[in-house]
């Protein structure tokens, strides 16, 4: 039986406004999810743990300080909402206390407006006319000979740059928002296959549940274990995810050693006691 794949909730864009609230921070709504990934990383909750001052199961991350860092600096994430993170703590570590640099489409001349006033920024900018009448390719070669004698920063300058940075990655929303699915659904013990099937990863193998306690149940063993494969790989993604949200890269799976994944590590099929 073929099911579509379900379709990925709506998350919120979250921005700041410095002209409202004197913090830019560019709209994106990964803002909403990296604290998500935080509560689910086995790095960050020992540091929870040890807070609460609970016996801990498993050892203290290697890299401590830097984890302990992003601890302190993201705040109650525990005990606190996430609407009410964003203002009070969250914009503050993405922001930063300057205008927001952009590059402006700042009037069009023709017949009826013939002249234009520009007021500087905060920043220095370059004015430039570029005519209508060449085309986008030839404006993009001309604008690219004139700001050629003109310096421009290799680098964001160290006072406008926020404390913590989204980083660059190709991680896709639904590989997001997939992957902390299905590490809450394997936090609850979950088999690998009902995780797959439950979050749909690959439809043209999923089944209705209820076939399972019908006659020649055994004939959906292969979707079983396409499913768990699946759902392992988006597992070992998504716990590198949290693990290095955790040292306040976000979003990114790159591995490293000091990553506690064991938490995240099961045999394919159905865990012990289910």
């Amino acid at each position: 039986m073929w099911i579509k794949q379900k379709k990925l909730p709506f998350f919120e864009v979250l921005s700041s406004d410095f002209g409202v609230t004197g913090l830019s921070v560019r709209p994106d709504w990964r803002y909403e999810v990296v604290v998500d990934y935080l509560k689910l990383s086995p790095s960050f909750l020992a540091l929870r743990r040890q807070e609460l001052a609970h016996s801990i199961s498993q050892v203290l991350p290697i890299d401590y300080e830097l984890v302990k860092q992003v601890f302190d600096d993201f705040g109650p994430v525990f005990t606190m909402r996430e609407y009410d993170w964003w203002p009070t703590i969250g914009k503050h570590l993405y922001g930063v206390k300057a205008p927001d640099p952009k590059v402006l489409v700042v009037a069009e001349l023709d017949e009826s407006n013939q002249k234009i006033t520009v007021k500087k920024t905060a920043a220095h900018s370059l004015v430039v006319q570029i005519p209508l009448s060449i085309t986008k390719s030839q404006a993009i070669k001309e604008f690219k000979k004139l700001v050629d004698g003109y310096t421009f920063v290799n680098a964001v300058p160290k006072e406008v740059t926020p404390k913590y940075q989204l980083t660059n990655s190709k991680l896709t929303k639904q590989t997001l928002m997939l992957g902390l699915k299905a590490l809450r659904l394997y936090k609850q013990e979950m088999p690998l296959w009902q995780i797959g099937n439950q979050l749909r990863l690959i439809p043209g193998q999923c089944f209705d549940e209820s076939l399972l306690d019908k006659p020649k149940a055994y004939l959906y063993s292969d979707n079983k274990e396409v499913l768990s494969i699946a759902a392992s790989r988006l597992i070992k993604t998504a716990a590198l995810i949290a693990e290095n949200a955790a040292r306040g890269r976000f979003p990114s799976d790159k591995p490293f050693k000091e990553a506690i994944l064991d938490p995240f590590k099961r045999k394919a099929g159905r865990p012990k006691n289910i």
